[in-house]
């Protein structure tokens, strides 16, 4: 009996054996197959991006193409989709003069809008207060943990900035925030820390070649 077994359980070894071994093998060869069809898609994806990219930069010389119209042009929503960092400018009416700052923000594309963050212990918040009139300068060049820039455009948004006082809707600018900007929660998550919503109504993009096209959302003139 103990022979009989000793022989079934080497059968088996030997008959199990290449199955197993093509298994692996598949198993490798698609574990170093799929890694080259993503990436070789995301090459395809940036490069027909680029070529987009390449055919409005050529319309902005071009005096025949149509004005750009609501919602926000195509390049636009691409390089807010990408960037985290903008300049934030407003006005301190009482001093007279403009305030800079650097924010890190977050673009939601499906509601058109900007979310950012700020303590509200800050000259801005004060400023903000008193007045929602604001200017952003986005731009794409490297940032150094940059997603895909191409260092080709600057774009100055202007709109009117919103303190979110509703806590719910606040929670959900604040969480998408986070998780665009999760290395950061310092300047995202707290009870000092107020929730902005940047409505765009006009913006000014330039490109490497000084090449400026203007876009409104009421006047979609272009020049």
């Amino acid at each position: 009996q103990i022979s009989e077994n000793f022989h079934y359980k080497t059968n088996m070894a030997t008959t199990s054996g290449p199955n197993t071994s093509l298994a692996n093998a598949a198993i490798t060869l698609t574990l170093f197959i799929l890694p080259i069809i993503y990436l070789s898609r995301k090459q395809r994806r940036i490069a027909r991006e680029r070529q987009e990219e390449r055919s409005f930069l050529l319309s902005l010389s071009n005096p025949s193409s149509p004005p750009l119209r609501p919602p926000l042009p195509s390049i636009v929503r691409r390089v807010l989709s990408r960037c985290r960092f903008a300049y934030l400018s407003t006005v301190d009416v009482d001093a007279n003069s403009s305030h800079l700052s650097l924010m890190r923000f977050t673009y939601l594309p499906d509601e058109e809008i900007i979310v950012m963050s700020t303590n509200r212990k800050t000259k801005k918040y004060d400023i903000l207060e008193k007045q929602s009139g604001v200017s952003l300068l986005v731009h794409d060049f490297s940032e150094g943990d940059s997603r895909e820039l191409t260092g080709e455009y600057s774009i100055t948004l202007n709109g009117n900035c919103s303190l979110i006082h509703d806590v719910e809707l606040a929670e959900r600018y604040r969480a998408a925030h986070l998780r665009n900007n999760p290395d950061y929660p310092q300047f995202i998550v707290g009870d000092d820390i107020a929730i902005l919503r940047v409505d765009v109504h006009s913006a000014r993009i330039c490109n490497i070649n000084d090449q400026v096209i203007r876009w409104n959302v009421n006047d979609s003139s272009k020049s």
